[in-house]
């Protein structure tokens, strides 16, 4: 073989292992994707919408053989039909929604203090059972913004009674707002995202919180299978300043005698091919514990422990 035949061979050789490997030049492009709403007049699908706030209270002495729990909790779950009305120009779209069933459960401090369950049949008769096929209807931007426009007549179907009250809060503005929007999708530029693309936002902490803090949110396309767009959400506390900031509350200095940890977490999926999401949820897990070692105790047995935990979390999902 001559030398010259030799390095066209060994420059043919090179190249095929640099395309196997995957090293040579690629000009295949990364796709994007656009993770707005896409809302269109007559539109209709069906949705289950789940609220949960939960306090976790645990005092344990294991040198006086004593420990208390006990756990206030509301559950709030509501499954209604959302259907578009019509559609602005900038992609806004007003929307009436009809409550299908409902379920509401409320604790303070271990004992039950409201149950309610449109599905049990003793539960029929309850004042409550009157929103079922009420309507309200809201306004629901590109990116995922829910605005209340009208429950009037939603709210006058419970007339007296605590029922009246629970029935106020159901349908109050930032309630409405909590169930229907959508936190993860982009606030600004919804179109050409790629997977690995991160964008943030700063809130203030979900009310009821021990000590009222901000909250940097950094969501991430994760990836996108046959369509189906999965965005993933962690947060961490934030020294930046979040409009409508709670106010200072809570344990106010107290907090700082408790060591705190936070999991503050959330997935989004959106179906990329019809603009609509599938899933919705978000969950804050915030503890704060503190540890004292009682005089004269038994170090073996450990320290008197409290425990406080707030829960809150927000579920949306698609039924069809």
């Amino acid at each position: 073989m001559s030398r010259k035949l030799g390095m066209v061979l060994i420059a043919v050789c090179l190249s095929a292992a640099l395309l196997i490997s995957g090293c040579g030049p690629s000009s295949k492009t990364s796709a994007q994707y656009n993770l707005g709403l896409t809302l269109t007049p007559e539109q209709t699908a069906r949705y289950k919408a789940t609220t949960e706030v939960i306090k976790d209270f645990r005092f344990d002495q294991p040198n006086l053989g004593k420990l208390r729990e006990e756990q206030t909790k509301t559950l709030i779950v509501m499954g209604f039909t959302q259907q578009v009305q019509n559609v602005d120009a900038d992609g806004s779209a007003t929307v009436k929604v009809t409550i299908n069933d409902l379920a509401v459960d409320i604790i303070n401090k271990n004992e039950p203090k409201f149950a309610f369950n449109s599905a049990n049949e003793k539960d029929k008769s309850s004042p409550l059972a009157k929103l079922l096929g009420q309507q309200y209807t809201i306004q629901i931007t590109p990116a995922g913004r829910a605005k209340l426009l009208d429950a009037a007549a939603a709210l006058a179907a419970v007339t007296n009674g605590y029922e009246k009250t629970l029935a106020e809060g159901l349908l109050d503005p930032k309630a409405v707002e909590e169930r229907h929007q959508i936190q993860a999708l982009p606030k600004e530029t919804a179109v050409g995202l790629s997977v690995n693309t991160a964008w943030s936002q700063v809130l203030p902490s979900p009310p009821g919180l021990l000590a009222p803090k901000t909250y940097k949110k950094v969501y991430t396309l994760s990836q996108v299978d046959n369509n189906i767009a999965t965005v993933n959400m962690v947060a961490s506390e934030s020294t930046e300043q979040a409009d409508g900031a709670a106010a200072s509350g809570g344990m106010g200095m107290f907090a700082k005698m408790f060591d705190n940890e936070d999991a503050y977490t959330g997935t989004m999926k959106l179906d990329t091919s019809t603009g609509q999401v599938l899933l919705s949820e978000e969950t804050l897990v915030s503890s704060y514990v503190a540890q004292e070692m009682p005089e004269n105790a038994d170090p073996a047995k450990g320290p008197d422990t409290l425990t406080m935990r707030f829960t809150n979390r927000v579920h949306l999902e698609k039924l069809d």
